[in-house]
């Protein structure tokens, strides 16, 4: 057996390989270009090849270990950064009892679409390199679907005549198209043998022996905006006849649509308003919240409040509005009519529980700031979910779709936020935000996600993003609404869910989605419960 690896361009610091008892017949080889690394137990090949590329060049061992060692030889790769030890040698030895070729499974899980616009976004390969590469593996009939992303840290190979043509076609088309090889070792399996999978045993995170960030070993190309990201995966997507034929689609859309989450610069706390509202009863304050004594907090109430817990300030709302969900909704919405322009205002649901990690990241979050729902509903599950516990009708469900379709909304990017928390900093343009907001909520459903999501594509404005709602500080979810003392109203029909598969061929006339791609969310039975309308699921 031969443990191998390659390391150049001095990228890698190697480690000695693990102490092996004699009577075990293993190798160990490194490859490597310039001056041969000064570690005990290797067996050195220079590498002589004419690539100019250090990454390129490195691979190619990875990729061609039958141009180095005998055939029916079984090889196990390694990423030079990762030392190898005694668990992965006796590990190859069971592999290779029944298994001639191996690959980890990636713990990310990654789709296609996702792989390339991760190497667009990070500056690994052009547009034109991948918008190129995928034109070609389209031509071979490859199908999103056929994507199983692997990572190759580590690869388990008995060099049998099928596992070298594997190899070959890997080569070739990575020296073909983008200078990473996930995308290129998934076509390779497409085109010839498909690899087993193992669980990935290497310890990623462990990378201390690498010298060098990839920024200093990879050519990087510039960054691209989100805009151009988006119009990147909807030229992918389009490509691959994506829009009909798989979920990720969308799920790439929903990662893809507002910027990763970075902690902006801190502001000062006294230009803070925390805020909220509380109608019908409907929440009470936890008991334990966090106050932080230079921030103001306001409550808008309609009397319905214990109004002697401090420090809130209290506000009762003088408006014309019957429905205390709406009532409750106008000052969410609508921060800019109380708050004066500058002001850093964040509002929370009053069922929540403060904390200090919330008023400390809370600083870090303005001008614009949302969560991302744990579900990552697509729009028809997000409306699923409000329909199925009657908190609105059909005709409600209908109406909005309608109207969003007028606009040319577009139904596939919906955003899936959760308006539990919101940071916004007042400014003219947060108040064409907050409008839209407000005016789109009140048509058809009496939720605010949707119209949430509409706002921000009308608006323009491009939040950062809590991908992980806890990471706001607040423990979030249903279980964690201490407060909570009433229900969301309910204005459909009870026995509405069962007109489910009805309304969704109604929506797909709509909005041209397929209820089969754009529909996979499995528990809306949860909430159906909690709202009575099933005892059990």
């Amino acid at each position: 057996m031969i443990f191998y690896t390659s390391v150049t361009n001095n990228y890698d610091k190697i480690a000695s390989p693990p102490e092996i008892p004699d009577d075990v017949d293993v190798r160990f080889v490194c490859f490597y270009d310039g001056d041969k690394p000064d570690v005990d137990g290797w067996e050195y090949i220079k590498i002589e090849i004419d690539e100019e590329c250090p990454v390129r060049k490195s691979y190619h061992p990875k990729h061609c270990p039958h141009l180095y060692f005998e055939n029916n030889s079984e090889t196990v790769w390694v990423d030079g950064c990762y030392p190898l030890t005694v668990r992965m040698v006796a590990y190859a030895f069971d592999i290779f009892k029944t298994k001639d070729f191996v690959l980890q499974r990636h713990p990310e899980g990654r789709s296609l679409i996702n792989e390339f616009s991760k190497l667009y976004s990070h500056g690994f390969s052009s547009r034109d390199e991948c918008i190129t590469m995928a034109k070609k593996i389209k031509d071979t009939g490859y199908k999103l679907s056929d994507y199983d992303q692997s990572i190759n840290c580590m690869i388990w190979r008995r060099l049998t005549p099928e596992v070298i043509k594997w190899c070959d076609v890997w080569r070739e088309w990575y020296m073909s198209g983008v200078n990473r090889d996930q995308v290129s070792s998934s076509i390779a399996e497409y085109l010839t043998i498909k690899a087993d999978r193992v669980d990935c045993i290497v310890n990623l995170g462990n990378k201390s022996r690498r010298n060098f960030a990839y920024d200093k070993v990879y050519d990087l190309h510039p960054l691209p905006s989100v805009k151009e990201r988006i119009e990147f995966v909807h030229e992918l997507c389009t490509t691959f006849d994506g829009w009909e034929n798989s979920l990720i689609v969308r799920q790439t859309y929903a990662t893809l649509k507002y910027l990763p989450f970075d902690m902006n610069d801190s502001v000062d706390k006294k230009d803070m308003v925390i805020y909220t509202c509380i109608t019908n009863g409907y929440d009470e304050f936890p008991e334990n919240n966090y106050y932080d004594p230079d921030i103001r907090y306001v409550c808008f109430h309609d009397g319905s409040v214990d109004t002697t817990v401090e420090p809130w300030e209290y506000i009762k709302l003088d408006v014309d509005i019957d429905c205390p969900r709406r009532l409750s909704f106008y000052p969410k919405a609508n921060p800019h009519l109380f708050f004066p322009e500058g002001t850093h205002t964040v509002w929370i649901d009053g069922c929540y529980l403060h904390t200090k990690e919330f008023v400390e990241k809370s600083k870090r979050c303005f001008p614009f700031t949302m969560l991302r729902h744990a579900s990552k509903f697509s729009y028809f599950d997000e409306m699923l979910e409000g329909f199925t516990c009657a908190f609105f009708s059909y005709d409600d469900a209908l109406l909005l779709t309608q109207k969003l379709k007028d606009i040319n909304y577009n139904f596939r990017t919906y955003g899936s936020p959760l308006g539990t928390i919101v940071w916004r900093t007042m400014s003219p343009e947060m108040n064409k935000f907050n409008e839209l907001w407000y005016e789109w909520s009140q048509i058809g459903c009496n939720r605010d996600q949707i119209s949430y999501d509409v706002a921000i594509k009308l608006s323009g404005l491009v939040p950062s993003v809590y991908e992980n709602r806890n990471d706001s500080g607040v423990p979030l979810g249903f279980y964690n609404k201490i407060g909570r003392r009433g229900m969301h109203p309910q204005n459909g029909d009870m026995t509405q869910y069962l007109k489910c598969k009805e309304l969704l061929v109604d929506m797909k006339k709509i909005t041209g989605l397929n209820p089969k791609l754009y529909t996979s969310y499995p528990d809306h039975g949860f909430y159906m419960k909690v709202y009575n309308i099933i005892n059990e699921y």
